[in-house]
């Protein structure tokens, strides 16, 4: 493994703790300026951290208590000043009345080295969805295999 697909997974591993905390701070820290995002939910697309950080806040207001966001089957390619790292997450936390909701998400990052460091310069969250009925599919789980940590 080199240095840089180390520092990355160890970027990863900051996500996976700093969303826990909702450490919104050390979330945006991992972006660029210039990100462009593709969410779950909310809009179609963000556009640099400021409209991504409001995103990011309107999340954790809406998700209280404590909640989860793991990284698993993580893969991450590097080439020069580029690279990209692909996930499967699996996240969630407690409805109004208590009761944890969870999903599973695919996740790509798409990194840029910028002073001295590795930047996201694109995000993209997703669910599949069953095409006859246009419903997201919050019930799919990776194999057993896939659901491993890194």
């Amino acid at each position: 493994m080199t240095h840089d697909e180390q520092r990355i997974r160890e970027l990863h591993d900051a996500f996976e703790r700093d969303t826990k905390a909702k450490d919104l701070d050390q979330i945006m820290n991992q972006y660029a300026d210039d990100l462009v995002a593709f969410d779950a939910v909310g809009a179609l697309q963000f556009k640099g951290r400021d409209e991504y950080r409001a995103h990011w806040q309107r999340c954790f207001e809406f998700c209280q208590g404590d909640g989860f966001f793991e990284t698993h089957d993580l893969h991450v390619t590097v080439s020069g000043d580029m690279a990209y790292s692909r996930t499967l997450n699996h996240c969630g936390g407690p409805n109004a009345e208590g009761v944890m909701q969870t999903a599973w998400m695919r996740g790509t990052r798409v990194w840029a080295r910028r002073d001295g460091d590795w930047k996201v310069v694109h995000e993209h969250f997703s669910m599949p969805f069953d095409m006859e009925t246009g419903q997201v599919c919050m019930s799919q789980e990776p194999s057993a295999d896939q659901q491993r940590t890194g």
